[in-house]
């Protein structure tokens, strides 16, 4: 689990059912893009906003874009937010990034590039990254 961006925070499955790792960093509210939950469930505290999703080009931009406002609503309400997909790397760098351009209106590619650096293991595919620029585009 890594922190991108100040209370936003990308991570994989297990990272998202790890009770004493969403304590540590003080989550509040989990956006799942995945079909299953994880092995041993949610944190029980914790609220999930579920928006599964597909990786690759049978990703879904309307639930890509539901995605995305679950983490605005979120930040806008200070909450600390954990973004996780099954291995962190494509899906939910993806919307963190999409999210967090438009929170901090800023230049998407920036908003990548921030994800990139502080979480390396980002590997968006191309097609997820496409429905990003059209949200962002819907959204500013």
């Amino acid at each position: 689990m890594d922190e991108v961006f100040p209370d936003l925070y990308v991570g994989s499955m297990e990272d998202a059912g790890d009770q004493s790792l969403c304590r540590t960093h003080e989550i509040d509210r989990i956006v799942s893009l995945t079909f299953s939950d994880p092995e041993g469930g949610f944190p029980p505290w914790l609220p999930v906003e579920k928006s599964p999703m597909m990786d690759g080009p049978r990703n879904d931009e309307a639930i890509f874009a539901s995605a995305v406002e679950d983490v605005l609503t979120a930040l806008e309400v200070s909450e600390c937010v954990l973004v996780h997909c099954s291995r962190g790397s494509s899906r939910s760098p993806s919307v963190a990034a999409t999210a967090a351009a438009i929170y901090e209106e800023t230049e998407l590619a920036e908003s990548f590039r921030k994800v990139q650096h502080r979480r390396p293991e980002t590997d968006p595919h191309d097609a997820v990254v496409r429905k990003a620029v059209a949200v962002f585009a819907d959204f500013t």
